[in-house]
């Protein structure tokens, strides 16, 4: 076997996507449909490098609930007059989120409203890109620091361009053993266009130059086992809901009887009082556009957490619908993930010069499959 490896991930690169514009390399003829896991990217990357579920590794959505203080308690103390958009409490905030708190991991803080954020807790602190990236799981990365195996990553700090020519010469001096190298590019082109942009067709295309480069450079210096692969699919957004509109109409107090977090496909509830949770359960289940997640459906899922810390009740939309407005802004996009992943549109691809198992596989086999030897969990739902 040879021991240089390569992979590269690219967000957002669904194998429907793919199939539909014609997405293929002859260098990299293994061709494999990838199941991602329910949440965002932060959820399906963790799973990617440790080959867990996300209720075992702990990173599935970017904001927790918190549970013995948040790091955003202090904004207690500011006036509330003072707008949660204000150049100088933003920049406030994530001084004291990098500096006190000493989160390096990638957030945002979007359009969290300042009443709910001293209620909010940041899971994913670590850079996930580096050993040590998820507190508590091995990664692919602690695995090759553990064997002394050297690596090169590059990750969304390194400009796209610049990290595939950067690949590209490392590979060709064969700098390191193991090289990988994440983009987001194509996730923010997709969610501006949609699938059929022409922006995102043109966007593939270039990915295809660049791949082809890397193959060739590997060639060149001897030979490399190469994967290219996706977190998740995208589906293209057809309706919309104003969910947080709906629920601030009911006679229910926030934060006294719950407190909301609005994601674009999902909304969580921490759950303050049984009447609040009768009424949240009876709204919720009655909406056409979404269901309640059971907690037998969220553990077949692998995101069910006992201790509620992403919320005591999951609503989750349609494929193609999102909530709009929500905590990630008032903009409708042209195409979302964070959808159930049994959809059509959200399987991710996977291509190699290696030969794979199978034709059908999760996300969750990529750790073992990339790095032999690696004690990844392995698929947990059923094919």
């Amino acid at each position: 076997m040879n021991d240089t490896t390569v992979v590269v991930i690219i967000d957002a690169l669904g194998f429907e996507l793919a199939e539909r514009h014609g997405f293929r390399l002859s260098e990299l003829p293994q061709r494999a449909r990838l199941d991602t896991v329910l949440g965002f990217s932060q959820a399906a990357l963790a799973s990617i490098l440790t080959g867990r579920a996300p209720d075992e590794h702990g990173l599935w959505m970017m904001y927790s609930f918190a549970a013995h203080g948040s790091p955003f308690s202090w904004l207690a103390f500011v006036p509330s007059r003072v707008s949660s958009r204000s150049l100088w409490l933003r920049r406030l905030m994530r001084w004291n989120l990098e500096r006190v708190h000493g989160i390096r991991g990638y957030y945002s803080l979007y359009d969290v409203p300042r009443s709910i954020l001293p209620h909010l807790d940041i899971p994913g602190r670590a850079g996930l890109f580096a050993p040590g990236g998820v507190p508590g799981s091995a990664t692919i990365l602690d695995e090759l620091e553990a064997r002394g195996v050297p690596s090169r990553v590059w990750d969304y700090h390194t400009d796209e361009a610049a990290a595939f020519g950067a690949l590209r010469d490392a590979l060709s001096e064969r700098r390191a053993g193991f090289f990988l190298l994440y983009t987001a590019g194509l996730d923010a082109e997709l969610h501006r266009a949609g699938s059929a942009g022409a922006a995102v067709a043109a966007r593939l295309e270039w990915y295809r130059e660049r791949l082809a480069e890397i193959v060739a450079a590997a060639g060149a210096s001897g030979a490399a086992r190469i994967f290219v692969l996706g977190d998740h699919g995208m589906c293209d957004v057809r309706s919309r809901i104003d969910l947080m509109g709906e629920l601030s109409a009911l006679e229910l107090d926030v934060p006294g009887d719950y407190i909301p977090f609005y994601d674009s496909t999902m909304a969580r509830f921490r759950v303050r009082s049984d009447r609040a949770r009768g009424i949240l359960t009876r709204f919720l289940g009655g909406q056409g556009a979404g269901r309640l997640l059971g907690a037998d459906e969220m553990k077949s899922l692998g995101v069910s957490f006992i201790d509620g810390r992403f919320g005591d009740l999951v609503f989750l939309v349609e494929p193609g619908t999102i909530i709009l407005p929500s905590f990630m802004g008032s903009e409708p996009v042209a195409a979302m993930h964070g959808y159930d992943p049994d959809a059509p549109c959200m399987p991710s691809l996977l291509l190699s010069n290696v030969e794979l198992p199978r034709r059908k596989m999760s996300i969750l086999d990529i750790a073992g499959l990339v790095l032999p030897g690696f004690a990844g969990n392995g698929t947990r739902r059923s094919p």
